[in-house]
């Protein structure tokens, strides 16, 4: 369902707008002498009395800022934030800008948020460590119930109580679960309806009629549904243009969007973090959207002994930005680009820019940017060149930042019941290794280049995946072809058709159990070793011909695949083949052994 999102990533996009353009007063203090924390208590916060503690969160920074402190402290207890509380910044509750060399400590307080609006916003800020907090919402962005009638154009859910609803709320995504295991169907139902949310009406007490958008596939009553009444742009730690970002010890049971973002940060850093739904409930999702998304950062991306459970979308999304398209060739150095989706990904001074047509996703030169400048309609970017561009370059190429991308090492986490991908890399250095992959809906790692809707770059290079466990993934309504899956899209949602998109992977030592597709897909790559796997049960319900194999390879060369532990008789009840090498490889360059 990917293609379906456009919506609510633009609102996401206006999230990031809007807290980068806010007036957030503080500026950098050097030579900070920091000998104390400050406790918000003593700038008005009260746990626990149910009342607003925003402003009183605030001034503490502001404390901490002129005392010159090493931090702030919240003693431990509840305490309350409520949407529009801070008049400065109505879409994001603690907005916090230009602190440097800090400590959070939440020291195992609950923050509860009320409405639609962020929770933390960092901004340009540096060596902070927040820790010991729990982030939740006294009434979640979303409904569950169980689907007790269904007409044409409508269907009924009966929201649980703890759901209190009135009528008229909008659902922007829906999906439907088992009752008994509260795991997303199988090859069930996962709804977006972004340009125009689903309108629902209040037919009996917490009874929902929910409008249907057209051509959605028939509905089963009995089963649960998750309504989802936001599901992007409000997210509980947002760190933008912000360098050694720390987060220890966090918990985040939903918001509105998604748990932990960073953009344009240099070096971060997610330790003994958790995003899942609140035990005890009969929440079936924790945060509406994704557990982590990374874009355009550099230096070290480090998550390590973390569980995401339960997202609305991908748990991990590492990226190095967006592919612009060009749209206008001024000189041969200067060309205006933009986002299909008009989504801003600006390149800076010195950021070197790969010319990729998006029919092969092959880059076929790399150019250095002199300035980029933002247009007045606020989406199209001016670049110019250091040098003059190739012959050759066309309308709708595209660029791609080769510059902004981390060092990921993503190691001992857990990710289970997820609605989605486990990870989605889309960088150039990557090590995933001794992590469980656990009823996660669509791929656990899917690696991509796709320019069909969301352009999302870059062709991933140089990508690690050992060591893991995949147990009963890719059995949703949106599946990959693969559990371990490596595609690169051009228009028309046709397979790129050369090698080299992507390079240089090694699939080590993992154990993939149940799956209705295959169990490692992999399209236009060049250079991959695929060895010490052990893989058993896939290919049980496939989508599409080309997942009845337990490996299936296509326009890619250079491939090692040796000691891996298939037996088909031991695969699902529709997989045809252990290995199938299509035509269009450079079958000379394959190795088994």
């Amino acid at each position: 369902m990917r293609a379906t999102q456009a919506t609510t990533r633009n609102t996401f996009a206006a999230l990031i707008i809007l807290f980068t353009s806010l007036d957030l007063v503080y500026a950098a203090e050097p030579g900070l002498d920091k000998t104390m924390l400050i406790d918000v208590t003593t700038t008005g916060a009260t746990p626990n009395d149910g009342q607003d503690d925003t402003l009183a969160v605030l001034a503490a920074f502001e404390k901490c800022r002129a005392e010159k402190a090493q931090g702030v402290v919240f003693p431990k207890g509840r305490y309350d934030f409520h949407e529009n509380a801070n008049p400065n910044s109505p879409r994001m509750s603690l907005p916090i800008g230009d602190m440097h060399g800090i400590t959070i400590d939440g020291q195992g307080s609950e923050l509860i948020f009320h409405g639609i609006t962020a929770c933390f916003g960092f901004g340009r800020c540096s060596e902070i460590t927040v820790k010991n907090i729990i982030i939740d919402w006294e009434r979640p962005p979303f409904s569950v119930g169980p689907i007790t009638a269904v007409g044409d154009t409508w269907f009924d859910v009966e929201v649980f109580p703890e759901f209190p609803v009135q009528g008229g709320e909008i659902v922007q995504a829906f999906m439907d679960y088992e009752p008994d295991t509260g795991l997303p169907c199988r090859h069930g139902l996962d709804v977006y309806s972004l340009e125009k949310p689903m309108k629902t009406e209040l037919v009996r007490p917490q009874t929902l009629r929910v409008a249907l958008p057209a051509n959605t596939q028939p509905i089963t009553t009995g089963k649960l549904a998750v309504l989802r009444h936001q599901v992007y742009a409000y997210n509980a730690f947002a760190a933008d243009h912000s360098q050694k970002m720390t987060f220890q010890d966090i918990t985040v049971y939903t918001c509105p969007g998604m748990a932990f973002t960073g953009f344009g940060c240099e070096d971060m850093t997610l330790d003994h973090c958790v995003v899942q739904p609140k035990p005890g409930s009969r929440r079936l999702i924790s945060v509406t959207a994704d557990g982590s998304h990374f874009g355009g950062c550099t230096g070290n991306l480090i998550v390590r002994n973390c569980l995401f459970d339960g997202q609305g979308d991908d748990a991990i999304n590492m990226k190095s930005g967006l592919f612009l398209n060009i749209v206008q060739i001024i000189d041969p150095r200067t060309v205006l680009a933009r986002h299909n989706l008009n989504m801003l990904s600006t390149p800076d001074p010195g950021d070197d820019i790969e010319l990729t047509p998006q029919d092969t996703l092959l880059a076929y030169a790399t150019v250095k940017v002199q300035t980029a400048t933002i247009e007045p309609d606020g989406f199209t970017c001016r670049v110019t060149f250091q040098n003059p561009m190739p012959d050759g370059v066309k309308l709708g190429d595209m660029l791609a930042n080769a510059s902004k991308l981390p060092h990921a090492r993503i190691t001992n986490c857990t990710f289970q019941r997820n609605r989605a991908r486990g990870m989605l890399i889309q960088i150039r250095d990557a090590v995933v290794e001794n992590c469980t992959f656990k009823d996660v809906t669509s791929a656990g790692i899917l690696i991509i280049a796709e320019t069909v809707h969301f352009y999302e770059s870059i062709p991933a290079r140089h990508v690690t995946i050992r060591n893991n466990t995949f147990d009963h993934c890719n059995y949703g309504a949106a599946m990959a072809r693969g559990v371990i899956s490596i595609e690169g899209i051009a228009p028309g949602w046709k397979d790129a058709p050369l090698p080299g998109v992507f390079r240089d992977i090694a699939i080590e030592n993992n154990r993939i159990d149940r799956s209705d597709n295959a169990a490692i897909f992999i399209t236009a790559t060049d250079t991959a070793t695929i060895t010490g796997n052990d893989i058993k049960g896939v290919s049980d319900k496939p989508t599409h011909e080309s997942c009845t194999a337990a490996i299936h390879i296509q326009s890619s060369k250079n491939i090692i695949l040796k000691n891996n532990r298939i037996d088909l008789a031991q695969q699902g009840a529709a997989c045809k083949t252990i290995l199938h090498l299509a035509e269009d490889n450079e079958l000379s360059t394959i190795v088994i052994d």
